[in-house]
């Protein structure tokens, strides 16, 4: 395997990852590499979260990882590669799997979440569906002994759920829609709440989704399949919108736009892979903006796990399953059909 897994110290060592053969096609396999090479650092993975990306990576056909997925990961510093301080081996972390060139203008700018040349862990860089992952120094981040490695994966999509509040600009006072409630949305709403907004309302097509919208702070949580635009909008349109759900062929967005105050924000964080019918006309005349969220910086990563660190964050019960590597096919069987698993976040534990 040529990789940057290779060429990084005189010790040799083994993991096993589940690797895409293609759509619908996941397999464990021995991989045989070098340590980690300077200034990274190598963790075992104790914890890697199964993420809507991956899921449509295994059910679709966008490009398949190069080498294998899994980017909401926490584990343990197993190795130190030369030049890396502060992380001693056995301290307990968790990983931000973006790592930018440093170099573009987009990096230079502080832009970082949206540099073209970056490398990203689990598609052009191992990812965490494995025994240990070599990631650089910067992006990994100590945890606290009270953060279980379980919950410290959702430290990575509230990173998400942040840095799209941040784009929406100030949401205290605000009267917000969140559509969809997987984690991204589970954790856009937690995330409102403690920005201090005044009134959330979550759209979610399953019971469970909705009663965990309520628990994480929504003040509604409504079945899109009997939610008509003008009783979502009410006396009191939304000033925000935040997509979350994204997929082939949702008309969210639409929904977004009917029930929007004229001046309000739509952030799409979900990521579309066909483009939804919406009404233009309404987006000129009422001045709606829409935004796109991609990814987090480094200070919404610090964040999100401060926030989780102090306590604010109780999302222990977003982790619905957990499955060993071996079982990896099954945890993605259990995330891919939520109406009968009533899946949120199912964790691979290697």
């Amino acid at each position: 395997m040529s990789t940057c897994l290779e060429k990084r110290s005189e010790k040799r060592l083994e993991l096993r990852a589940a690797v895409f053969n293609g759509p619908g096609e996941l397999g464990v396999r021995r991989w045989s590499f070098f340590g980690p090479q300077a200034g990274e650092v190598l963790v075992r993975v104790m914890a890697c979260g199964i993420c809507g990306s991956d899921l449509n990576i295994f059910h679709r056909d966008p490009p398949v990882p190069v080498y294998w997925a899994g980017h909401e990961i926490s584990g343990v510093v197993e190795h130190r590669g030369r030049g890396v301080r502060g992380l001693k081996v056995g301290t307990r972390v968790c990983l931000s799997p973006l790592v930018p060139c440093r170099k573009c203008a987009l990096c230079k700018s502080g832009r970082k979440n949206l540099c073209k040349s970056a490398a990203f862990v689990s598609f052009n860089r191992p990812g965490g569906f494995a025994d240990m992952v070599a990631v650089p120094a910067a992006n990994v981040f100590e945890i606290p002994d009270e953060l279980g490695f379980h919950e410290a994966v959702l430290v990575e999509p509230f990173a998400d759920a942040l840095h799209a509040l941040s784009v929406a600009g100030s949401v205290a006072g605000k009267r917000a829609l969140v559509i969809g409630c997987g984690t991204l949305g589970l954790l856009t709403i937690k995330a409102l709440k403690i920005e201090g907004a005044s009134y959330v309302t979550a759209l979610a097509r399953h019971e469970y989704q909705r009663e965990l919208a309520l628990s994480m702070g929504a003040d509604a949580a409504v079945d899109p399949a009997l939610a008509s635009h003008e009783r979502l909008a009410g006396e009191e349109p939304f000033n925000l919108a935040f997509e979350t759900a994204g997929g082939y062929g949702s008309d969210s967005i639409t929904t977004s736009i009917e029930v929007m105050e004229p001046g309000g924000i739509i952030v799409l964080s979900g990521v579309h892979y066909n483009t939804p019918r919406m009404n233009l006309k309404n987006l000129t005349e009422r001045e709606i903006q829409v935004r796109g969220s991609q990814r987090y910086k480094r200070r919404d990563f610090v964040k999100a796990l401060g926030l989780f660190a102090e306590g604010q964050v109780q999302a222990g019960a977003l982790i619905t399953h957990k499955v060993a590597l071996r079982e990896i096919m099954d945890g993605f069987d259990i995330a891919f059909h939520k109406k009968t698993s009533k899946a949120v976040k199912v964790v691979v534990c290697p």
